[in-house]
């Protein structure tokens, strides 16, 4: 699938206007699909529904939409796939369906059970309008964790604007001004935290929410919220955890496969990616294409693509490499930006393996979600320190200590070890998850925007994870950190290709799995996602298996964005005239980080914060510059 939009309003049998339809043409246009098929459109009484099509399942014209049903009462948009809409068809008898893919099957399902009766029996990713034209009634709903977007926008005079892209929504709407709030979260966070948007008064609907809007009113309702039992339920016998694991992964993996054209997957150097090829290739996929990315020089941090071939070749798989330099990235960061529809601080390496994935196949697999349900972050371990350190009381005297320590004692293990133990990043689950995820300390973002009353705070989540500060951390990663940053930034950036991104391991059956797995399967004085690595010892090669190191692609900006034309592009967009007068933060605050990263040596441990501080803006800036009026 690719993405839709629409625009319902109060008023029934209301012409459009010329200008209104040709809203609606450049809102369609725009949004990110360049691939081979068409937009489409449906009119309704009272509504417009667009949508951009990326064939998987159905190749042919039968599975174009919007789609209607029962005679045209309902009309369905649906961005995403449901994996178990075969089973799911088989519920539905000798009823006939136009198309052999699953939005046929979705829509007869919504049609005959309702749209919360059908959500709870999907398994897949979605985001989706739903139109009954009898009851003058408007649907909009999105998968349990947020793999597919869905932003919206109720405007004063009850219209209801809706999208998969905000930029989409925004064009709609003909105004767009900056969220303050929003700025915040992304210069504390990286990314701006579910249900704000960057954009005033546009809304993301939340991870398993559904909204119901009629004649100018709406109301939202959860229809799922992750939870995980206390230790009752816990599986404690590690042969059964293993065998449990080994056949739930497996099995998502399995159902992930499903389409009408091949599939193939990123691959790195580390566990989750060769989790992935490893189960594509035990479910029978032959010569697997897989995707990676390097670098053609030295670029300070390390290649893991010469690891990624050996893994490519024990698996069988063909694999396929591209090494970026300085140069080229530079030449292509015009295109990214354009690309980009909200600002974020962690995507580049995705819309980069994506661009190359693009060019052999519509269909890809990820391994991202093994972190958050299995404990895979290196501060995972740290925070381990903390909930059993008998010296949390100690945390001012941390913080103190951190304020006056050189940056290059600050960095070292030890002493970030010694700083958990003694409370310096809190005591209590989310203060530590804050600490961690924080990019630009909160009165550093006071600073930049001038504006301390809108300073951004670690959102208020009700957390249902009993028996366990590591599960509780975990959901506290699935509601931000996974919903905000990394499933977001991998559908924008992989769309902009016209790449399906799949993520197996960001499953609902696998969630439940990982929910009965007790924490000291899954973190060990080893490291992190061990049971991961036991359950599948014998599909893994050997160096995967005995490698316990975290791997990360990391592009190696830090170095890069000193490089003379690198500097010299940031600088003068941080600098321009466009920038100061926009106002998003202030001109000498940014102008002192510039100072701070570019006037400081490479291998100084202060450099890979300031680094991050002065990417940020410039991401900010060349986002605003594209997406906002000047």
């Amino acid at each position: 699938m690719c993405g839709f939009l629409g625009w319902f309003r109060s008023s029934i049998h209301t012409p459009w206007r010329e200008e209104e339809r040709a809203l609606q043409a450049r809102a369609l246009a725009a949004i990110t699909h360049r691939g081979p098929d068409d937009g489409a459109e449906a009119l309704t009484e009272q509504g417009w529904m667009g949508f951009r099509r990326l064939s998987i399942l159905d190749l042919s014209d039968h599975a174009r939409q919007p789609m209607r049903f029962e005679g045209a009462r309902f009309t369905l948009t649906f961005n995403g796939e449901i994996y178990n809409y075969r089973e799911l068809r088989g519920t539905l008898g000798d009823v006939e369906l136009d198309s052999t893919g699953d939005t046929a099957v979705l829509g007869a399902l919504i049609a005959r059970d309702g749209i919360e009766h059908t959500l709870r029996h999907l398994r897949g990713m979605f985001a989706l309008a739903w139109w009954d034209a009898q009851m003058h009634t408007l649907v909009l709903a999105r998968d349990a964790f947020g793999i597919k977007p869905l932003y919206y926008r109720l405007r004063s005079d009850g219209a209801l604007l809706y999208g998969s892209e905000l930029r989409a929504v925004a064009m709609l709407d003909g105004s767009a001004r900056v969220s303050r709030p929003a700025l915040a979260q992304f210069l504390r966070w990286g990314a701006v935290q579910s249900p704000e948007t960057m954009l005033e008064g546009v809304q993301c609907l939340p991870p398993g929410h559904f909204l119901v809007w009629k004649d100018g009113h709406m109301h939202l309702k959860r229809w799922f919220e992750p939870h995980w039992p206390g230790k009752a339920a816990w599986v404690t016998d590690p042969a059964e955890q293993r065998r449990r694991v080994r056949e739930g992964v497996q099995a998502s993996v399995t159902a992930h496969l499903v389409a009408d054209v091949p599939v193939g997957v990123f691959l790195s150097g580390g566990l989750d990616s060769t989790l992935m090829a490893a189960c594509m290739r035990a479910a029978g996929q032959q010569r697997v294409k897989a995707f990676s990315i390097g670098y053609e020089e030295n670029a300070g941090v390390p290649d893991e693509t010469d690891a990624a071939e050996r893994t490519a070749q024990f698996l069988g798989c063909d694999f396929i490499r591209e090494r970026v330099s300085a140069a080229s990235l530079e030449a292509r960061l015009d295109r990214y930006f354009d690309d980009m529809d909200q600002p974020t601080g962690d995507a580049l390496n995705t819309w980069l393996v994506s661009q190359v994935a693009a060019r052999e196949v519509k269909v890809a697999l990820s391994g991202l979600g093994a972190d958050e349900w299995w404990a895979g972050y290196n501060y995972h371990r740290l925070v381990a320190l903390a909930a059993k350190s008998p010296l949390q009381s100690a945390g001012g005297l941390a913080r103190a200590l951190d304020a006056v320590l050189p940056q290059a004692l600050r960095g070292h293990r030890a002493w970030k070890a010694a700083f958990y133990a003694l409370g310096g990043a809190g005591d209590h689950v989310a203060a530590w998850h804050a600490h961690a995820r924080t990019i630009i300390p909160p009165a550093e973002v006071a600073r930049l925007l001038h504006s301390p009353a809108e300073m951004s705070s670690s959102p208020a989540l009700a957390v249902h994870a009993p028996d366990s500060w590591l599960h509780e951390l975990l959901l506290h990663e699935t509601h931000t950190y996974l919903a905000n940053t990394l499933l977001r930034d991998n559908d924008v950036t992989s769309m902009a290709h016209s790449l399906e991104l799949r993520v197996p391991l960001v499953d609902r059956e696998v969630f439940d799995l990982a929910g009965k797995i007790p924490p000291e399967a899954k973190l060990t004085s080893l490291g992190g996602k061990r049971i991961l690595r036991e359950a599948f010892r014998e599909l893994l090669p050997p160096w995967i298996y005995e490698d316990r190191r975290k791997k990360t692609f990391t592009l190696p900006l830090m170095k890069w964005m000193r490089m003379p034309q690198w500097q010299a592009r940031i600088r003068d967009t941080l600098s321009s005239q466009r920038c100061r007068q926009r106002g998003l933060v202030d001109a000498r605050a940014t102008s002192a980080a510039c100072d701070a990263y570019f006037n400081s040596t490479l291998d100084s441990k202060a450099a890979w914060p300031l680094s991050q501080r002065v990417w940020m803006l410039y991401v900010l800036e060349e986002w605003a510059r594209r997406h906002m009026p000047s």
